[in-house]
């Protein structure tokens, strides 16, 4: 069977291992183990995201332009793997039976900065990609109103095109959180865990991985979106157990699903 890697030949083929939909519940047990062993790191890292949404919330409110802060969290799901480095080498250090901290989990995954940050410049042409379709699609629909806090929750409230307004912004950011993912999934961990490994292959083998298994990456996406989302939701104050626990379980789903890398 031909795979992707093969076809684009970015590097050596992933040695796979089949995984079913079941699995990814042993993923979110084996997370919150390693929470229960870092708690204070888990939950120091996980409290400056909590610190910095507030920040930035305020920041918009100030501006008058909170209407953007819809499509900016949506933004920070597309991108928010990106802070999940330090979380992987901590998980990664319980399995051989450490406990660090966090300075030395990101001194640790310096080594793989030059790779991670390729992958990040991709990740953040979508999250540019789908800010900027996300104001083209308020422009649509609203013409030329100002984008401020009062006059966006006014119209969503009351406009009669509010609905298909919010339906077709949530389909065009499915869309761009799908290749986000696709992008982010498996390199991510990869380059974590093998930092000599070309970005652009760990990426290649991030997509190769939605494409071989959809219907388990599409769900764990989701898990992962929804753990994340829920954070979110009570004032951003949950981010600070749901980012330490999503990091750590997506550590997990890649191991289970490259247990030797590649």
């Amino acid at each position: 069977m031909r795979t992707m890697t093969a076809d684009l030949q970015t590097g050596p083929p992933p040695q796979w291992a089949d995984v079913t939909v079941d699995e990814s519940g042993e993923w979110i047990k084996k997370a919150l183990a390693d929470v229960r062993r870092a708690p204070v790191s888990s939950l120091v890292y996980g409290s400056v995201f909590v610190v910095l949404s507030w920040a930035l919330v305020w920041l918009l409110l100030f501006a008058d332009f909170g209407a953007t802060l819809l499509p900016l969290a949506s933004g920070y799901m597309l991108v928010g793997s990106m802070f999940a480095v330090p979380l992987h080498v901590i998980s990664r250090a319980h399995e051989r039976d450490e406990s660090i901290s966090v300075p030395v989990a990101i001194r640790r995954s310096l080594a793989s900065l030059p790779g991670l940050a390729i992958v990040g410049v991709a990740l953040t042409l979508v999250m540019l990609t789908w800010i900027m379709l996300a104001m083209l699609i308020f422009a649509l629909f609203y013409g030329g109103q100002p984008m401020t806090m009062g006059y966006f929750a006014a119209e969503l409230l009351i406009s009669p095109q509010a609905a298909l307004f919010l339906t077709t912004g949530s389909l065009v950011g499915a869309v761009m959180a799908t290749v986000a993912f696709a992008l982010a999934a498996l390199s991510i961990p990869l380059l974590v865990d093998k930092p000599s490994t070309q970005p652009i292959h760990a990426m290649v083998v991030s997509i190769e991985a939605i494409a071989r298994q959809p219907g388990v990456m599409i769900g764990w996406g989701a898990t992962i979106a929804f753990i994340t989302a829920a954070g979110m939701i009570p004032g951003f104050i949950g981010l600070a157990v749901t980012v330490p626990l999503a990091g750590y379980a997506s550590w997990h789903a890649y191991r289970a699903l490259l247990p030797h890398g590649i």
